[in-house]
């Protein structure tokens, strides 16, 4: 029993590393996610520099750089429907337009496991089927609200420009409360959810009250409302008795 606890715990202390923020990020040898892949991918051609990928442009051609291909993707977690954003070389994506082609990726919640340690340059990611996704599951997460990636990229060129952290306002100062007709907003539509919801959006941001919620983490918070929203309709449209008066 303890060795079985201690494996759940290490097991929960993981997924939730990989719950912060935007990014789904799997660090370590054997890290795993279980994922639901949306929407469309968005490339990008970019020069591994100082620790971090910046975009190739005509300076760094005439620099001698050679770009390499990432490709960003929207995925939403299986078990919780949270749409985060993962980042992955031109293999990865080689190997997930087969899986693709022979799965159909709205059709399956797929595991990402990776392959080498951190920082190990040979690490790899197999990509293999999960669960096959029953219609109404299906609709549940094709309607999830999802990262608009271009505008995440330009967000975080800015944020590297002027020295902020990425996804943070320029304008919320630290410990500034969110915006109070944002807060107005996303409380009208959690009140129209079950308190389930409620009760997984608070966890979530590790606040009792909306309004609690900092304005750096506002647009986060917001998009997970929307998630919640059509999380929660979807189960809505498909408890509906086709048949009932």
């Amino acid at each position: 029993m303890a060795s079985n606890m201690w494996e759940q715990t290490a097991a929960m202390a993981k997924q939730h590393e990989q719950q912060g923020g935007v990014w789904l990020k799997l660090v370590n040898d054997g890290d795993t996610a279980v994922v639901v892949f949306l929407g469309e991918p968005h490339p990008r051609e970019v020069v591994y520099l100082d620790n971090k990928f910046v975009p190739f442009d005509e300076k760094l051609k005439a620099q001698g750089h050679k770009p390499s291909l990432r490709v960003a993707l929207n995925v939403a977690v299986y078990g919780t429907r949270e749409v985060k954003v993962m980042e992955q070389a031109s293999t990865f994506f080689t190997n997930l337009l087969q899986v693709r082609t022979k799965y159909g990726l709205e059709k399956w919640a797929f595991e990402v496991k990776r392959h080498g340690a951190a920082n190990d340059p040979k690490t790899t990611y197999s990509i293999l089927p999960e669960c096959q996704l029953p219609t109404e599951e299906q609709q549940a997460f094709q309607a999830l609200r999802l990262h608009d990636l271009p505008k995440l990229y330009m967000a975080e060129a800015a944020a590297a420009t002027s020295g902020t952290s990425p996804g943070t306002s320029s304008n919320a100062k630290a410990g500034e409360p969110v915006d109070v007709k944002l807060a107005q907003a996303m409380a009208t539509a959690l009140k129209a959810l079950p308190r389930e919801a409620v009760d997984r959006f608070l966890q979530k941001f590790g606040v009792q009250r909306i309004r609690d919620i900092p304005a750096s983490k506002g647009e986060l918070a917001r998009a997970f409302v929307d998630s919640l929203v059509a999380e929660y309709s979807a189960e809505s449209v498909a408890d509906v008795d086709p048949f009932g008066p």
